[in-house]
């Protein structure tokens, strides 16, 4: 859950760029390694490999996967809602 809402914060620094969704992933998987590496040096902590790759890394996918869909839901505009600009110029 931490990682996820590590990865929405970093995407909302990139103003919800759906193209920059990789580099938020990327820094928070980046950030998992350097805390794993920390744990090391902390009395009764171990690093895992196994945390980074698979709770962290699905955490951020599966935060940036939501956002980038609500972020296309949200791009979509109905036919409805479209204004014609020759009608308007027209007139």
């Amino acid at each position: 859950m931490g990682y996820a809402m590590l990865s929405l914060s970093l995407l909302r620094g990139f103003d919800f760029r759906g193209e920059r969704r990789w580099l938020a992933w990327f820094l928070a998987v980046l950030y998992a390694v350097t805390d794993e590496f920390h744990q090391s040096f902390v009395p009764g902590r171990h690093p895992a490999v196994f945390d980074v790759l698979v709770y962290d890394n699905i955490g951020s996918l599966i935060s940036l996967w939501l956002a980038g869909m609500l972020i296309k839901q949200k791009q979509t505009i109905p036919d409805e809602l479209v204004v014609e600009t020759e009608k308007i110029s027209a007139s």
